[in-house]
């Protein structure tokens, strides 16, 4: 397959991924987007879970000769499902941008999802880059949702000013426990409680698209499952034998720094301590670690949790990064 060329613009080849080149296409997509590192294996188990679910997805890579220049991937989002949306992701390595490689590889998306009946697609693209906007915008995009990328430094990390939070939240009876932890003690249904944890905490999450239920299935293979995911920082708030609470650490094979998952409290626990709690015990997980940096996204409208992350110490990395829409 092969995208439309300008004059004088190299040959850009555009085909789906081959056995040999998951390495290479995880490289250039890491490359554009250091902020969202990935693997090759990483992307490859991604893709065969999504075909696994029965949902449409691929990846394409766009090749100059036998050289992996730049990667779009199109899946179905589990947590936000629908069979006419897709979720985007498309990276051209930094010194072959401007040189016709989006253009291929949006070509060749495009046919591809149009040949699958699509509604409508969705793509990150950070407001501050110099070529990503516009390009959406010239093709249709329209961009209706903002997120803001943070990074905590770990090293330098201050956790002064919450001596005492964790003694009186003990006082409420409010204790944490990481998965690790849990598993030991032979937790009783624990997969099945941390399902209904899940599956309570992230029904108020901002997000561009409507939550729709996470599967049992899904829940195990993407998260408990996932290779990426630290079971000392998947940590669980509790009080009285119920799960209030949540975080999660995640580590990608292509960086040392630490990725956040969802945190999120139960709504008659919020507003008390217990996600600054959970944010602070996973800091400290990251420093044993030697993580140098954790990361983390947030919609631009969840403000309960930008502000727990502002009062930690997370900082904005570059400006906003918006959802685009596209409809077919």
């Amino acid at each position: 397959m092969t995208g439309p060329q300008p004059p004088g613009v190299v040959r850009i080849d555009v085909g789906p991924v081959q056995p040999h080149e998951w390495d290479a296409a995880a490289r250039a997509y890491t490359a554009a987007l250091p902020h969202d590192p990935v693997s090759g294996a990483e992307l490859r188990r991604r893709d065969e879970e999504q075909r696994g679910w029965g949902h449409h997805a691929g990846v394409l890579v766009a090749r100059q000769g036998e050289e992996v220049v730049g990667t779009a991937s199109y899946f179905q989002n589990p947590g936000a499902y629908h069979p006419g949306r897709f979720t985007l992701e498309l990276g051209v390595a930094p010194a072959w941008q401007g040189q016709g490689v989006g253009r291929a590889l949006w070509a060749a998306l495009e046919a591809r999802l149009r040949g699958l009946g699509a509604e409508s697609a969705r793509i990150l693209a950070r407001d501050e880059h110099p070529v990503a906007p516009g390009f959406l915008t010239r093709r249709g995009w329209v961009g209706d949702k903002r997120y803001f990328f943070s990074v905590l430094d770990v090293a330098t990390f201050d956790g002064a000013r919450y001596v005492g939070l964790a003694e009186r939240l003990a006082a409420q009876g409010v204790r944490l426990h990481s998965l690790t932890a849990l598993r030991a003690a032979n937790e009783p249904d624990l997969e099945a409680r941390l399902h209904t944890l899940m599956s309570d905490v992230r029904q108020d999450v901002p997000r561009a698209e409507p939550a729709t239920p996470l599967s049992q299935a899904v829940f195990q293979e993407a998260v408990l499952g996932d290779p990426g995911l630290l079971p000392d920082g998947y940590l669980v708030a509790e009080h009285g034998g119920t799960f209030i609470g949540q975080t999660t650490l995640f580590r990608s094979e292509a960086s040392p720094d630490l990725l956040t998952g969802l945190t999120g409290v139960t709504r008659a626990w919020r507003g008390r301590g217990v996600a600054t709690l959970l944010k602070l015990e996973a800091i400290r997980v990251a420093q044993a670690l030697g993580a140098p940096l954790i990361r983390t996204d947030n919609a631009s409208d969840n403000a309960p949790m930008l502000a727990i992350n502002d009062r930690l110490g997370f900082m904005r990395e570059g400006g906003a990064t918006t959802s685009y829409l596209y409809r077919f």
